[in-house]
């Protein structure tokens, strides 16, 4: 349901092997564990729309057995956007967990909701509807926001839609642009807002979901359909498991669904990682392994581990992450993660870094990765290129890859020695961002000692010589 999950397991063949040890994972430090003797369980009291991860561990001869499930609680869920003209951007708006982002977040959903009908007043009231901020940009100020309201409600889009926009509109804190008001049903068949298996098909349904397994799977879980899809016998590429093989195993349920694990002695195998999409708060990636194991080992860390996790799915979104910032992600099979991690380096977009005027002001928090390089003693100018000629793939996201390395290389050599001999010195430097689609833009910083300063313009139109004589035609900049 929205508020709880029940769940249940045995040990295949049928033999008991307790006491268990079962977990429910939520958001990070989020975790309740029970130690039981039975086979069954219920969480209650959980949020709408949030993705639990629980697992059950048993020791059987000798022998830690382990397996888990996502589970997503269900609800309706509306996206919203709104600008408001009266309030001013702070760059701490980036960072969901700085003081600043919580006060505005706080305010907005008071103000919001002494202006909603009585009927959704009582609905949050009761807390079978609640409004989270997901970011906050410039241009004065531009909130997203999602509206979760619990399933069984009995209230329509159109009412949800109209009492939200009409709540902004009658603000008397916020000077809302209502042209640019929105309130829509959610596409919760987006990676990462739905808990269908990866061999299932995902169907958006208004401000909800489904699920159904794709051809040549068997749903297990036919009350909950498309959660645990297993490959048909007749389909499966099957390979006799030798007679010293030491294979051991349970089966559980959550929410009527059937899941089934099995855990063996084979070697560790290498994990493969694709980064899929980055944005200035946002990594998406996927990865895949020829490993049986369903569990992987999950940890993403910016100098010191900020997040981990374990799950059997094979894809995963990270949100919340500061802008212009560098984070490592590694994914290993959970059964060898501390001797065969991979692991992926990737900066998240700085573009709306460098949007920000008072940047190297001490009170400015956000993009602290790249405060030491602009804010120091050189000039930084912020340079956008788009290389029309080159196809992008998504190694150059990760800047361990070969591609990244010898791209980077590729283009600070040529721009390096070509503005060299454009200013007539060899003092400017450049500092590549990264790379994103589209057929490949480069994000780089150019660099020039403070005491050798130039107008931006001027420098504009050096680059711009650069790169025409460089890349021809095919490519385009932008500098501030």
């Amino acid at each position: 349901t929205s508020r709880m999950i029940q769940f249940s397991w045995k040990p295949q063949g049928g033999t008991g092997d307790s006491p268990y040890t079962v977990r429910l994972q939520g958001e990070p430090g989020e975790m309740e564990e029970r130690v039981l003797n039975e086979t069954s369980t219920a969480f209650e009291n959980l949020l709408s729309a949030r993705q639990y991860q629980i697992s059950v561990n048993v020791s059987t001869c000798s022998k830690n057995v382990s397996t888990s499930l996502t589970v997503q609680t269900a609800a309706e869920v509306y996206n919203g956007t709104t600008r408001i003209t009266n309030e001013v951007f702070k760059a701490e708006y980036q960072n969901k967990s700085s003081t600043e982002f919580k006060e505005f977040e706080k305010k907005f959903i008071m103000e919001i909701t002494e202006h909603l009908p009585q009927k959704i007043q009582e609905l949050k009231n009761g807390t079978k509807i609640r409004v989270v901020i997901n970011s906050i940009e410039a241009g004065s100020v531009i909130v997203f926001f999602i509206i979760v309201l619990d399933v069984g409600q009995n209230i329509t889009k159109s009412e949800i839609s109209d009492a939200f926009t009409e709540a902004l509109d009658r603000s008397t804190v916020f000077e809302v642009v209502r042209e640019e008001t929105f309130v829509e049903a959610r596409n919760s068949c987006k990676p990462g807002l739905n808990d269908c298996d990866q061999n299932a098909t995902c169907t958006a349904e208004g401000a909800t979901y489904s699920c159904q397994c794709n051809k040549g799977f068997t749903d297990t879980s036919p009350q909950v359909p498309g959660r645990v899809c297993q490959q048909d016998l007749s389909s499966e590429h099957t390979t006799a498991v030798p007679p010293e093989t030491n294979t051991t195993g349970f089966t559980g349920s959550a929410s009527n669904s059937v899941f089934t694990a099995t855990f063996t002695s084979a070697p560790c195998m290498t994990v493969s990682i694709e980064v899929q999409n980055v944005t200035g708060d946002e990594i998406q990636l996927s990865w895949s392994s020829s490993s049986k194991a369903s569990l992987y080992n999950i940890s993403v860390k910016d100098g010191k581990e900020i997040h981990t996790r374990t799950t059997n799915d094979t894809k995963a979104v990270f949100k919340n992450l500061l802008p212009g910032h560098v984070y490592t992600i590694s994914v290993a099979v959970s059964s060898c993660a501390e001797s065969n991690p991979a692991s992926v380096t990737v900066r998240t977009d700085s573009g709306s870094c460098l949007k920000i005027s008072e940047f190297c002001l001490a009170q400015s928090t956000g993009c602290s990765d790249l405060k030491g390089i602009v804010c120091s003693n050189n000039q930084a100018f912020a340079c956008r290129v788009w290389l029309k000629n080159q196809t992008f793939n998504n190694t150059l996201y990760n800047s361990d890859s070969e591609g990244y390395i010898t791209m980077s290389e590729n283009l600070k050599t040529d721009v390096v020695e070509a503005m060299h001999a454009e200013l007539g010195n060899d003092h400017s430097d450049i500092f590549v961002l990264g790379f994103r689609p589209g057929s490949v833009i480069a994000d780089f910083l150019f660099l020039l000692p403070k005491e050798e300063a130039m107008d931006v313009n001027d420098i504009q139109t050096h680059m711009s010589n650069v790169l025409k004589s460089k890349f021809g035609s095919q490519s385009e900049v932008q500098s501030k």
